[in-house]
């Protein structure tokens, strides 16, 4: 972002927040949209191949759990913001089929941009 400021001539002194910035470089963020378009296509490529990295996925581990808050895996971060769009929850089966999870991602992703 500095660089859009140093090329903008905007001071650090000023106190004008990145989206006011972006907005007068009539930019946006990009990165997010990269990130949210590209982790399903990445877990469509995961599971389509039956490899070690599939199955530490798809699989539970047994055993105790550690203490305090779970961390967030994979697979519950794209069900978070997919089915808050009003896609289907059974993304394992989704992605057998490539040409049905291309769209299923194309119109996740365009609902979201929106």
């Amino acid at each position: 972002m500095w660089f859009i400021r140093r090329m903008m001539r905007i001071s650090w002194t000023e106190k004008k927040s990145n989206e006011v910035v972006l907005n007068e470089a009539n930019l946006e963020r990009s990165l997010i949209k990269t990130i949210r378009q590209r982790q399903p296509q990445f877990l469509g490529h995961m599971c389509r191949h039956e490899d070690l990295e599939h199955l530490a996925i798809t699989v539970k581990i047994e055993g105790k759990r550690s203490r305090g808050r779970q961390r967030i895996t994979f697979i519950e971060n794209l069900k978070s913001w997919a089915i808050g769009k009003g896609s289907n929850n059974n993304f394992i089966r989704l992605t057998e089929n490539t040409y049905e999870w291309r769209n299923v991602i194309a119109n996740v992703c365009s609902r979201q941009s929106t």
